[in-house]
C-alpha cells in the first residue's frame, strides 16, 4: 500500500471519527446553561477533526502534496507505536485524569516521532508535554467548569 492511499484512508477515518465525537459530544450537553457542557469539547474537537481530515484528503486527492510511494518499516512502525499509544490513553484516562494522560500520550508521540535523546528536544518535549495539559485542564476544567475526566490523582 502506498502511503497516499493510507493518507486516503486515515482521512477518511478521521472524518468518520470527527462526525462520531460531534456525535456523542451533543448527547452529553453542548451547554449547561451559561457554562460549557460535557460534550462541549468534543463537539468542537470533531468539527475541527472534519474539517482538517476533509481538507487533508483534498489535498491528496488532489496531489498538492508530494509523498514518497511506499512506507519502510519504521515509518509503518511508528504509525502502529502511535495509534497503539491512543488506544491506551483512551483506556488510563478514566484511571489516571486526562491531565496526566494527556501528558504521557505528548510524551509518547514525541518520542516516537523523534526517537532522538538530544538534551535541548528532551527539555521543549517535557515542557510541552507538561504545560498544555495543565493549561487545558486550567481553562477547561477550572476556568469554564467543563466536566473532565479527573482520575485517581483529581487531575
Amino acid at each position: 500500500m502506498s502511503i497516499r492511499h493510507l493518507d486516503q484512508i486515515v482521512a477518511l477515518f478521521l472524518t468518520v471519527f470527527g462526525v462520531y465525537l460531534i456525535w456523542t459530544g451533543l448527547q452529553y450537553g453542548f451547554m449547561q446553561g451559561t457554562t460549557p457542557g460535557a460534550g462541549f469539547f468534543p463537539a468542537l474537537s470533531g468539527g475541527g477533526l472534519i474539517v482538517l481530515s476533509i481538507l487533508n484528503l483534498a489535498r491528496s486527492i488532489l496531489g498538492a502534496e508530494k509523498l514518497p510511494e511506499d512506507m519502510s518499516r519504521r515509518d509503518v512502525a511508528k504509525f502502529a507505536a502511535i495509534a497503539v499509544a491512543m488506544l491506551v490513553f483512551v483506556v488510563i484516562t478514566p484511571l489516571l485524569g486526562i491531565t496526566i494522560a494527556t501528558m504521557l500520550l505528548m510524551l509518547a508521540i514525541g518520542l516516537t516521532i523523534r526517537p532522538v535523546f538530544e538534551r535541548s528536544y528532551l527539555v521543549r518535549l517535557g515542557l510541552t508535554s507538561v504545560l498544555i495539559p495543565i493549561a487545558c485542564f486550567g481553562i477547561f476544567g477550572t476556568l469554564l467548569r467543563v466536566p473532565l475526566p479527573r482520575g485517581l490523582f483529581g487531575l
